[in-house]
C-alpha cells in the first residue's frame, strides 16, 4: 500500500466558493512526499460515514508541514467535514495515486470545477512561464480560483458561461487558438468528463501529449475494492482509477 496515514490538525478552514472549502492540515509526511494530481483519502471524524473520501491536493508546503484540499459539498459526507473548525483533528491517507508530468517546457493545464485543485498544484510547482492556465466555471462567483494560481504562471485565461468574468464561453473554447500557436508541449486536465474528452480529442488533433485526471467515487483507495474502474482504451479490460491513476495518458482511457 502506498501513503501514509497521518492524523493532522486543521490549521485553516475557509468557506472559499459556492458550496467550497479549502481546508490546510499539518500533515509533516504527505507534505514532503505529494506530487501534481495525488489524492489525500480522508476520514470524516462522524462513526456515521465509513468510508474516506478522495479529495485532490491543492498545494504542500513540506517547510510548514500543510497539505492543501480544495472540496465541495457533494453529500452527507462532505458535509460534516464542512462542519470541523480550526484545531479540529482529521485522518489522512496519502499521498495516493500517480501524477503529472511536469517535464516540459510549456504545459497548459485545463481546469473546471473542484479538478481545478491539482492544476493549482501544477502551478505552484512549475517553473516560471512553465504553464498556461485555463479555467472555467458557470459564473464569476465560481472561478475565484483565479486568485490563489501564482504569478508566475505563463497566461491565465478565465471563462465563464455567463461572460460575467473573462472569456464567454466554455474552457475548451480557448483551446484550438492556443494549441495552434506550435509551442505546447502537454496538456493536462481535470473536470468535468465532457470536458476532458473534449479537450483530449483538441489536443490529439493538434498533435499535443495529453494528461486528464480521472474523478471516480472510491471506497477503499488503494486498488482493492475495484469501486473505482475506468474502461482501458485498448478493449484489454480496466484500470483502477486510485491506484494505476488517477493520471493517465488520455491514449490510454475511455472518457
Amino acid at each position: 500500500m502506498s501513503g501514509f496515514v497521518e492524523k493532522g490538525i486543521i490549521r485553516v478552514h475557509d468557506h472559499v466558493g459556492p458550496d467550497i472549502w479549502l481546508m490546510q492540515i499539518e500533515l509533516p509526511r504527505i507534505a514532503k512526499e505529494a506530487k501534481p494530481g495525488q489524492f489525500v483519502h480522508v476520514k470524516v471524524n462522524d462513526p456515521r460515514y465509513i468510508f474516506r473520501r478522495p479529495i485532490s491536493i491543492a498545494g504542500t508546503n513540506p517547510g510548514k508541514g500543510r497539505v492543501e484540499i480544495i472540496y465541495r459539498i457533494v453529500g452527507k459526507g462532505t458535509d460534516a467535514m464542512s462542519h470541523l473548525k480550526v484545531g479540529d483533528t482529521i485522518d489522512c491517507l496519502g499521498p495516493l495515486g500517480t501524477s503529472f508530468s511536469m517535464d516540459k517546457d510549456h504545459i497548459v493545464g485545463i481546469g473546471g470545477g473542484v479538478g481545478i485543485a491539482p492544476i493549482l498544484f501544477m502551478s505552484r510547482v512549475a517553473k516560471p512561464k512553465q504553464m498556461t492556465v485555463v479555467i472555467g466555471g458557470r459564473n464569476k462567483e465560481e472561478v475565484f480560483w483565479k486568485d490563489l494560481f501564482p504569478k508566475t504562471v505563463r497566461q491565465m485565461i478565465v471563462t465563464t458561461d455567463d461572460g460575467s468574468y473573462g472569456i464567454k464561453g466554455f474552457s475548451v473554447s480557448v483551446l484550438p487558438e492556443l494549441f495552434g500557436r506550435g509551442d505546447v508541449d502537454e496538456a493536462c486536465v481535470c473536470g468535468p468528463g465532457i470536458m476532458m474528452k473534449t479537450a483530449a480529442q483538441m489536443a490529439k488533433d493538434a498533435g499535443v501529449f495529453c494528461e486528464v485526471s480521472m474523478e471516480r467515487r472510491m471506497g477503499c483507495g488503494i486498488g482493492t475494492c475495484l469501486g473505482c474502474v475506468c474502461d482501458r482504451k485498448d478493449g484489454k479490460g480496466h484500470y483502477k482509477v486510485c491506484a494505476d491513476g488517477p493520471v493517465f495518458n488520455a491514449e490510454e482511457v475511455v472518457l
